[in-house]
C-alpha cells in the first residue's frame, strides 16, 4: 500500500511519496521482503531523479540492481534498468540511456507487459529527440500509441502524445505538433513535469507559426510553479520558451534576463564537479556489483573445492589475477581521471584569461574613442579663443567699447565652455583610477544650488529664465562636494540651454530607500525617449542647439552619469516633447 501511495504521490506531490516510500522500505526490511525492498528503492530513486538529486538517485538503483540480479526477478530488473535509462536521459548520456531502455526490453515480454513496453519505447523516442533523431523520435513515439488498449495510462499516453509532439515540432510540423501536445494536456493524469514541457513546446510551436500572443498566453501563471518542481530539465525548456516570447515581442531586456537564467542553470547542471561526482559514484557502485559478482564466484569456488580439492589453487589463483587485475584498471581509471581534471582546470584558466583579455581590449577600444572625441572638443574652443584673440590684437584700436565688451563676452563664454569640459574629463578620469575614493562631506543642498544658479545668473537673465527652488533651508547631503557642483552643474546648464525664454526651472529633493534624489525641472523643449536612452544607457554622443542657439560637445551627460555611477548612484529622465523634462541626479545615503 505504502509503495503505491508513494507511486502515485510522485508526480503530484513529490514530498509526500518520499514520506510513503521510506515507510515502504522500513516495513519491507522489517518482514524481510527483498523484492518490496527493492522495488521501494526505485521508487525513491525516482523521486531523487524529480528531484534533479541524480548522485542520490544513482545510490538507490543501486541498491535495487543486485537484489533483482540475485532473485532473477525479470521485470523488476526492466523497471530498475529503464530507471537508470531516465537517469542517463538527465545527465545527458544518451547513448548510455539508450543501452539502458534496451537492456530493461531485453528483460520483458512486449505482450504480457504492454504498459510497460509501451513505456520503455515512449522514452527511448524522448531519448532520440534529445539526439536530435528526430525520425527515430516520431517512430517511436507512433509505436507506442499503436500498442495501447483500451485500459491504457492515462499518463503514458500524455507523455508519449508530448514526445510525438515534440518530434513533429522539430520536423518543423507546427500545426500538428500543437494538436499533439494540445492532446498530452488534456489528459487528467498527465504529470505536472510533462504538462509544463507540453506548454513550453506548444508555445514555441505557436511563435513559429506568428501566434505571439497565444504563445505568450500558454506560458501564463507558469514560472512560480516550474521554479517549485525543482525539476531543472523543465525549468530549462521553460526559460527557453519564455525567452524566445521576449525575443518575438522585441523585449531585449527581458529576453537576455532569460537567457541568463537559462545558461547560469544549464552550467548549474553540467558543471565539472558535478560530473566529476557522478562519475565517481558510478565507479563505486559498478566495483561494488562487480565485487558482489566476485562473492557468488568465491562462493561456487568454495563448493567445488569441497567436491574435487585438486583443483582448488587453480581456483584461488584465478581469484588472485582477478583482484590484481581489477586494482590496476582502477589505479589506471584513477590518473585518467587526475588528467582530465587538470586538463579541464587549465582550459577553464585559459577561458578565463581569455574572457579578461576580451574585456580588456574592448575597454581600450571604448576609452580611445572617448578620448578621440574629447581631443576634438577641446580643439574647438581653444581655437575659437584664438581666433579672438589673434582679432583683439589685429584690430585692438579700431574696436569701439561696444564691439570690445562682446568680444569679451563671447572669449568668457568660449573659456567656461572649456572649463566646465576639462572639469568633467578630470572628475571622470579620477574616478576611473584604481583605488581613489570619493572624499564625502556634509553639504547644505539649498546653499549648494543657489551657488550654482548664481553663477549662471547672466545666461537665467538673458533667457528672463525663473529660478523655483524647493528645498528646505535645513535640507543636508553627505557627498562628494566636486561630485555634485560638476553633475548639478551640466543638469542646470542643459535645462537653461533647451528652456525658451519666460520658462521656468525647479528644484526639488527627496529622500527615499536610502537615496537622494535631487530634481531639476524644465519647462524646455523636451527629449524624445529613446533620445533620452541613447544618452544615459547607450552612452552615445548626441547633441542639439538649444532654444537660443547655444552649441554643446554632447558628451556631459555621459560623464556625468560615468561619474555618478561612480559614486554609487545614476542619472535619470523623464520628459515629454513640448512640455519639458525632469532630470534626477540619486545618490546613496552615507552613514557615518
Amino acid at each position: 500500500m505504502y509503495q503505491r501511495l508513494g507511486y502515485e504521490y510522485l508526480y503530484f506531490k513529490p514530498d509526500s511519496a518520499l514520506f510513503y516510500i521510506d515507510k515502504a522500505i522500513t516495513i519491507a526490511k522489517a518482514v524481510k521482503n527483498e523484492s518490496a525492498t527493492a522495488t521501494s528503492y526505485n521508487r525513491k530513486g525516482s523521486y531523487y531523479v524529480f528531484q534533479s538529486k541524480y548522485p542520490e538517485a544513482i545510490v538507490e538503483f543501486q541498491k535495487a540492481l543486485p537484489i533483482f540480479k540475485k532473485l532473477k526477478d525479470s521485470l523488476g530488473l526492466a523497471e530498475t534498468y529503464s530507471n537508470l535509462g531516465a537517469l542517463d536521459f538527465y545527465l545527458r548520456d544518451y547513448d548510455s540511456s539508450l543501452d539502458n531502455f534496451q537492456e530493461a526490453l531485453n528483460h520483458i515480454d512486449s505482450l504480457k507487459q504492454v504498459n510497460l513496453y509501451t513505456k520503455l519505447i515512449t522514452n527511448m523516442s524522448g531519448v532520440y529527440r534529445e539526439k536530435k533523431q528526430y525520425d527515430s523520435s516520431l517512430y517511436y513515439a507512433k509505436k507506442a500509441i499503436d500498442y495501447f488498449k483500451n485500459d491504457k495510462e492515462n499518463r503514458i499516453v500524455a507523455v508519449t502524445y508530448f514526445n510525438l509532439g515534440t518530434a513533429q515540432y522539430f520536423l518543423n510540423q507546427y500545426e500538428t505538433a500543437i494538436a499533439s501536445l494540445n492532446y498530452a494536456i488534456a489528459q487528467p493524469e498527465i504529470p505536472i513535469q510533462f504538462e509544463i514541457l507540453s506548454k513550453s513546446y506548444k508555445s514555441q510551436a505557436l511563435l513559429a507559426l506568428g501566434k505571439v500572443e497565444e504563445a505568450e498566453d500558454v506560458l501564463q501563471n507558469l514560472q512560480s510553479q516550474t521554479e517549485n518542481l525543482h525539476d531543472q530539465y523543465v525549468t530549462l525548456e521553460f526559460y527557453k520558451a519564455k525567452q524566445k516570447v521576449f525575443e518575438a515581442r522585441d523585449n531585449t531586456t527581458e529576453a537576455l534576463i532569460y537567457a541568463k537564467k537559462y545558461i547560469q542553470l544549464n552550467n548549474e547542471i553540467h558543471n565539472r564537479e558535478q560530473i566529476a561526482i557522478l562519475q565517481n559514484i558510478k565507479v563505486k557502485f559498478e566495483t561494488e556489483e562487480r565485487e558482489f559478482e566476485n562473492k557468488l564466484l568465491k562462493t561456487d569456488a568454495e563448493i567445488q573445492a569441497m567436491q574435487i580439492k585438486n583443483q582448488r589453487y587453480g581456483i584461488w589463483g584465478i581469484a588472485i589475477f582477478i583482484f590484481l587485475l581489477l586494482v590496476m584498471v582502477l589505479i589506471l581509471y584513477g590518473m585518467y581521471n587526475l588528467k582530465a581534471k587538470n586538463n579541464a582546470i587549465l582550459k577553464e584558466k585559459q577561458s578565463v584569461l581569455n574572457e579578461f583579455n576580451r574585456n580588456l581590449t574592448t575597454i581600450n577600444s571604448e576609452k580611445n574613442k572617448f578620448f578621440s572625441i574629447v581631443a576634438h572638443d577641446v580643439k574647438s574652443p581653444v581655437a575659437a579663443i584664438l581666433s579672438s584673440t589673434n582679432m583683439l590684437q589685429a584690430n585692438l584700436d579700431s574696436f569701439t567699447s561696444e564691439e570690445l565688451k562682446e568680444l569679451a563676452e563671447e572669449l568668457k563664454g568660449q573659456s567656461l565652455s572649456l572649463h566646465y569640459l576639462l572639469e568633467h574629463v578630470l572628475i571622470w578620469a579620477k574616478s576611473q583610477m584604481d583605488g581613489f575614493k570619493f572624499v564625502s562631506k556634509e553639504i547644505n543642498l539649498k546653499t549648494s544650488i543657489q551657488n550654482l544658479y548664481n553663477n549662471e545668473l547672466v545666461f537665467l537673465k538673458a533667457k528672463n529664465i525663473r529660478i523655483n527652488c524647493n528645498i528646505t533651508d535645513d535640507a543636508t547631503i553627505k557627498a562628494d562636494p566636486q561630485v555634485m557642483q560638476v553633475v548639478m552643474r551640466n543638469l542646470l546648464n542643459n535645462a537653461i540651454k533647451f528652456t525658451p525664454r519666460g520658462g521656468v526651472i525647479t528644484f526639488n529633493t527627496q529622500e527615499k530607500d536610502n537615496y537622494y534624489y535631487i530634481h531639476v525641472s524644465d519647462t524646455g523643449v523636451g527629449m524624445a525617449q529613446d533620445k533620452i536612452e541613447k544618452v544615459l544607457v547607450n552612452k552615445e554622443r548626441y547633441t542639439v542647439e538649444g532654444t537660443a542657439n547655444e552649441s554643446g560637445n554632447g558628451i556631459g551627460l555621459i560623464l556625468c552619469q560615468e561619474i555618478a555611477k561612480k559614486a554609487g548612484g545614476e542619472i535619470t529622465a523623464t520628459s515629454r516633447l513640448g512640455k519639458g523634462s525632469t532630470f534626477t541626479l540619486a545618490l546613496p545615503v552615507l552613514k557615518d
